[in-house]
């Protein structure tokens, strides 16, 4: 993993981030011109995140960026969840940041021509192109992407209270309908559709899952595990608490991703709780809550709940933090544990 900083933002490269490069760039070959193609797709989405990541801390954040397979993210590491103004202008100023660097690579060209099939003239091309369709593209109301937040960030402004189950089921529909729209207009892509499917597919686990969640778990009858789940968990908290210790993400969820094909519902209940806590090292709050509430519909265990309590607080929904915190109370936490967390202990 190459590790770097921009200014005050500390930046992540995982090479998965360089091999999707050359898999989108593959009728390149592997001469100068796929080489190119990586610096652009570098350079632009790095701009592109360094929108988010100026924005994030302009609101206070603490920003880092992660490139990773097929694009990046930005972590705002925000004290408290946003508003869904600061979200929305927060969500659309990486697009906004990409649309500045295609526009400035035309006006380059239309300034300083290139000479035609040189180097520079493929390279500034690139970064026309790359740069206005990976912003628009982003624009899209699709959950993960840019344009999802923003239309998640617009539905909870209006509704004034979270609706990311909502948000989801409006990405599955969008998905479907671009893949119809794309599918009409330049015929069957099999990559743009296979893109898309992903997106839907992803948008309906995260909508039941989000749905769950909002529905406060009943405690039912709680089901043994042996001694055998019992050390395998232990061993993959293990190896994740180790790797964290590195910020050694994909290490961590390889971990996770090991335990949960050990099969049976304590492994699995272990496999989002393990989860949760990646992306709460991570930064990402509000999908650490939603799989810590996961876990704790599979097994009611102290330890998911009060992951779910701190990630909620974390995410500035203080209320759900003290309805998972109680949870994790009648679940078995330590009364005294949990007043003397400094964290938790504001709200116990």
């Amino acid at each position: 993993m190459l590790r770097f900083k921009v200014g005050p933002f500390p930046v992540f490269v995982y090479p998965w981030f360089f091999l999707s490069a050359i898999l989108l760039g593959a009728g390149y070959g592997f001469g100068w011109r796929m080489a190119a193609w990586i610096f652009v797709v570098f350079v632009s989405v790095l701009v592109h995140e360094l929108g988010h990541a100026l924005v994030g801390r302009a609101f206070g954040g603490r920003p880092e960026i992660r490139l990773e397979a097929f694009g990046g993210v930005t972590f705002p590491q925000f004290r408290t969840r946003p508003r869904p103004g600061r979200q929305f202008i927060l969500s659309f100023a990486g697009p906004i940041a990409g649309l500045l660097l295609g526009t400035l690579s035309y006006g380059i060209v239309r300034t300083l021509p290139p000479e035609q099939g040189s180097i520079s003239a493929f390279i500034m091309g690139q970064f026309i192109w790359v740069s206005i369709v990976w912003a628009v593209f982003n624009l899209l109301p699709i959950l993960p992407l840019d344009g999802g937040n923003m239309m998640l960030a617009f539905i909870e402004g209006v509704r004034r209270k979270p609706s990311l189950a909502v948000g989801s089921w409006i990405s599955v529909f969008v998905a479907l309908a671009v893949a119809g729209v794309v599918t009409w207009l330049f015929g069957p892509d099999p990559f743009a559709l296979l893109w898309l499917g992903l997106f839907a597919l992803q948008n309906v686990q995260r909508a039941r899952a989000a749905a769950a969640h909002d529905r406060a778990p009943e405690a039912a009858a709680a089901p043994q595990e042996d001694a055998l789940e019992r050390a395998d968990v232990a061993a993959a908290m293990e190896d994740a608490r180790s790797a964290l210790q590195r910020r050694d993400f994909d290490s961590a969820l390889a971990a996770s991703a090991r335990l949960e094909t050990g099969g049976g519902p304590f492994r699995q209940a272990a496999a989002l709780r393990l989860r949760a806590g990646i992306e709460l090292a991570r930064g990402d709050n509000e999908s650490a809550a939603m799989l810590a509430g996961q876990s704790y519909t599979i097994w009611q265990s102290a330890d998911a709940a009060v992951v779910a309590a701190r990630a909620n607080l974390r995410a500035g929904a203080e209320d759900r933090a003290r309805n998972w915190l109680r949870r994790a109370l009648e679940a078995g936490a330590p009364p005294a544990a949990v007043r003397a967390d400094p964290e938790l202990g504001s709200i116990a």
